[in-house]
């Protein structure tokens, strides 16, 4: 018949016990998974799986990708950098709010400045006749009034809302203020004479 000698039993146990100890060794794999599998997960994923489902599965059907580890390294230093870059956004954007505050600031100091230089607002509004001796107006000299006067005579230009106490209805010597946020208000005289 046919005879088998030691050594060449030993070989053979050797590399079966090989290919044993590999097989062993890659008994699952991490892959990502591209679509809802029933039992592993949703897509996005790290999953571990058999080989052969993988290969024989998973793999042809599109449903998971192998993952390398070289792309993993370089996806986490990607990570990494657009952190660093957000980081670095959040910074600019941080200095670029205090620069316009700070000119914000300057702009309103000016603001001020011109405001209270300023001689007192004349008016002139025609009186109501009807008893003797009275001081109503027609009317009324209110904010767009003040804002219109500011804008036209002396080119400062003050938005509405900044405006308050302005709604005069006799003739004579009022106040109205003008806020200027961070900086507090400023009076400016409104004088309302006789037309």
């Amino acid at each position: 018949m046919f005879s088998v000698s030691r050594s060449s039993l030993s070989s053979v146990s050797r590399s079966a016990t090989h290919v044993v100890k590999r097989w062993k060794s890659q008994k699952s794999i991490e892959v990502t998974l591209r679509a809802n599998v029933q039992g592993l997960g949703k897509p996005g994923d790290v999953v571990n799986v058999a080989v052969g489902r993988m290969r024989n599965q998973l793999y042809p059907m599109r449903l998971a990708n192998y993952i390398d580890k070289n792309a993993q390294h370089f996806k986490e230093a990607t990570i990494a950098g657009q952190n660093a870059l957000q980081q670095i956004q959040e910074i600019n954007k941080a200095h670029q709010q205090a620069v316009k505050k700070e000119q914000r600031i300057v702009h309103l100091q000016d603001l001020r400045n011109r405001l209270q230089a300023l001689p007192p607002l004349v008016f002139s509004r025609a009186v109501n006749e009807v008893l003797p001796g009275s001081k109503t107006i027609f009317g009324s000299v209110q904010a767009e009034d003040v804002i219109k006067e500011l804008k036209e005579k002396h080119g400062i230009v003050v938005d509405k809302v900044a405006v308050q106490g302005t709604k005069i209805k006799s003739v004579g010597d009022s106040w109205a203020r003008v806020d200027l946020a961070d900086l507090g208000t400023v009076e400016l005289k409104v004088v309302v004479e006789r037309r």
